[in-house]
């Protein structure tokens, strides 16, 4: 939520405050405070969804055969209907008011879920960084419904007022699901929340596919001062240990290719270690 908000807890930034007006976000504003998600009806979104579902089925048979859980990753540049998806006005305002101007575009990726896929485990997107969460928010994630969201299709789940808690779910936590609900959307929908609700999905019980894109926004702050990409392997090898560390190598950040569809498990494992203090 915005930073100045301890009088109103509704409160939007004055430099917000016109467009959220004009776009008719009071009522999603309210759900983003009071349960730490919300449902965005847009005409661009809705206009745009058969384009996103077509090409994110394209992208992932070119990745990988099809099975009953795909993906497509690094979408920006890969169609050009992405570079409009990413501009939706009413899913973009409310990005802002979850973690400032001038957000950046953190990831935008694909999942595409067949019957019998497995439920998602429990967990805050904010799985990288430490509890407490800061009272203001870290990350955003928006989920593209190119598929109508219901419990059966294996939509995302949700225990609403997490967000309030600041901290991860514990292991009897994840177990238990308690106050745990669907998120049930019509197709085209945006189905947005904030980095510190606790979420999942339900197992796809039903035939077909459930194609959803992945958007997740950042803080700008967030992103380094410099880029030294351009160090590569054959530089690290001959520098003292602890280079690597420092320049982010061993964290799953920037880890997505095409090819994989994803981020490496290994190194996304060690990065939720050691933001969280925990042993290796």
């Amino acid at each position: 939520m915005p930073l100045d908000t301890a009088d109103d807890p509704y409160a939007v930034p004055e430099f917000l405050a016109p467009r959220i007006d004009a776009l008719g976000l009071r009522g999603n504003v309210r759900d983003l405070v009071d349960n730490g998600y919300t449902v965005i009806q847009d005409p661009v979104a809705h206009a745009l969804t058969d384009r996103v579902r077509e090409a994110i089925l394209r992208l992932a048979e070119e990745t990988a055969p099809p099975r009953t859980g795909q993906s497509a990753a690094l979408l920006l540049g890969r169609d050009p209907v992405f570079s409009e998806a990413v501009l939706v006005p009413r899913l973009l305002a409310l990005v802002e008011f979850l973690v400032g101007r001038g957000a950046i575009l953190s990831q935008l990726t694909s999942s595409i879920r067949g019957e019998g896929a497995a439920p998602l485990v429990l967990h805050a997107d904010n799985s990288w960084f430490p509890a407490p969460f800061p009272n203001w928010e870290i990350m955003a994630t928006a989920c593209w419904v190119t598929d109508a969201f219901t419990r059966e299709g294996g939509c995302t789940s949700i225990v609403p007022g997490t967000h309030a808690l600041k901290r991860h779910p514990s292991e009897e936590e994840c177990r238990a699901l308690d106050g745990l609900v669907p998120i049930l959307a019509p197709r085209g929908s945006l189905c947005l929340w904030d980095g510190s609700v606790w979420h999942g999905n339900y197992p796809r019980e039903t035939p077909g596919q459930r194609v959803v894109m992945h958007m997740t926004y950042t803080r700008a702050g967030f992103a380094p001062v410099e880029d030294y990409s351009h160090l590569d392997e054959a530089w690290l090898a001959g520098q003292p240990e602890g280079v690597r560390d420092l320049l982010g190598r061993n964290l799953f950040l920037g880890s997505t290719t095409i090819g994989s569809g994803g981020a490496d498990p290994v190194k996304l494992r060690h990065t939720q270690r050691i933001a969280r203090s925990e042993k290796a």
